[in-house]
């Protein structure tokens, strides 16, 4: 098929058109990141750290359906002046955040403050050994 004229022209001007915008959108999804997927657990767990200037914190933790078995485990603290009065043995729930490879803990309550250990009374035993 043969064309005549100059009819070639306008055909050359879509498919320059067609390619150009199909390249503009790919570029604005490409551009466009999505947040990755996010997903909350709700814990309980006993506070066995506190590293405040690395953001950590030190938990054991019961099972968390769908997501791990009861264990201990470091997590990044979201809002350090959460977990600022928290110490070894405190009860606390917490929103356990997780996305990609990452987790971290928001929402930290705590529930129940670590009881001191009493210092221990020496026995009848050991005042005679003295």
């Amino acid at each position: 098929m043969r064309i005549v004229g100059g009819s070639q022209k306008p055909m050359r001007h879509l498919q320059t058109f067609v390619i150009l915008a199909a390249g503009i959108l790919i570029s604005a999804l490409a551009g466009c990141e999505s947040k990755p997927e996010q997903r909350h657990y709700p814990i309980q767990a006993e506070v066995i750290a506190v590293e405040l200037p690395k953001k950590l914190i030190i938990v054991k933790h019961g099972d968390i359906p769908g997501l791990m078995p009861a264990m201990t485990m470091s997590y990044t603290i979201a809002i350090p002046k959460e977990a600022e009065s928290l110490g070894p043995g405190d009860k606390i729930s917490a929103d356990l955040v997780v996305s990609s490879s990452k987790a971290r803990l928001e929402k930290i309550v705590l529930l129940e403050k670590a009881k001191p250990n009493p210092t221990p009374a020496t026995s009848k035993a050991d005042a005679s050994l003295g």
